[in-house]
């Protein structure tokens, strides 16, 4: 009786090491897949900087305004990506090795440095929550339309390359102005022609996807500020890139909270693993 009930325990120890080991395997592989296109997605937004960071750099260099916006902030949160998916696939790595090889010492290592970032995304989560959307990016983006000025025509001007920012901007997102079109009212901004009333970034593409001519483009410009246009996109920059924050944010945070759980998980089976492993 004592030496079946010994075959038991060990068939049941061995049993629970299995499935450990195979789990370990198997989300640690996929983890690693997974790190691989984040970190090119942090090289890309690295190379491929978003025009609105353009717009203000332009913006600090021609006024000094816009110092409530960091731009290397957002520079270096790309490069928080980059170290985060790197640490991700060398985690994983160490994970998959651990439980192949039933090493203790890379078990222990992968536990720890799971639980260190398990609570560095924790931190950064609740962080990142915490943002006023109005205060690191409306209110730059008011203090950058302000300088805005159509007549700036010499390519040497200062001046020229943060119109030209702004145009590009809004050609880019499909926009017009911070919260919609309205936003160009007034003769400060010194338009060319004087008939226009808002810049020719809001004008280059209607919503039905058509390109439009140098005449259209003019006719555009002449037309009422009404941000209810079914013909123009006269919505403001600041509420697109809000709406599309808000409708992804669903997503982000369903895939944030499977990959926390994922890694809760994991750092309990290698707790475990560890303790199996002699």
């Amino acid at each position: 009786m004592v030496y079946r009930s010994s075959i038991g325990k060990c068939l049941g120890e061995d049993m629970r090491k299995f499935i450990l080991k195979r789990t370990l395997i198997i989300t640690n592989f996929f983890i690693f897949i997974l790190g691989i296109p984040v970190f090119g997605l942090g090289i890309w937004v690295l190379v491929d900087k978003p025009s609105f960071l353009t717009l203000f750099e332009e913006a600090q260099s021609v006024s000094g305004t816009t110092d409530s916006f960091n731009v290397e902030i957002y520079t270096s949160a790309a490069y928080i990506l980059l170290v985060v998916s790197f640490l991700v696939v060398l985690i994983s790595f160490f994970g998959c090795c651990g439980a192949i090889k039933e090493n203790k010492c890379m078990l222990g290592t992968y536990f720890t440095l799971i639980l260190a970032l398990f609570i560095v995304m924790v931190v950064g989560a609740v962080l990142g929550y915490s943002g006023d959307l109005d205060t690191t990016i409306k209110n730059p983006l008011k203090e950058a339309l302000n300088k805005y000025k159509d007549d700036a025509t010499v390519q040497t001007d200062p001046l020229f390359a943060y119109k030209d920012a702004w145009n590009e901007v809004q050609q880019e997102l499909k926009c017009c102005g911070v919260d919609n079109v309205q936003d160009w009212e007034g003769n400060d901004f010194n338009w060319t022609p004087s008939s226009a009333n808002k810049p020719s970034g809001c004008c280059i593409i209607n919503q039905e996807g058509e390109e439009l001519t140098e005449e259209e483009q003019l006719e555009c410009r002449k037309t009422e500020q009404d941000p209810e246009s079914t013909t123009f996109y006269f919505r403001g920059c600041y509420t697109m890139i809000k709406d599309r924050i808000e409708s992804n944010q669903n997503t982000v945070v369903g895939v944030a909270i499977g990959v926390v759980v994922v890694m809760f998980l994991n750092m309990l089976f290698s707790f475990a693993m560890c303790t199996m492993v002699k």
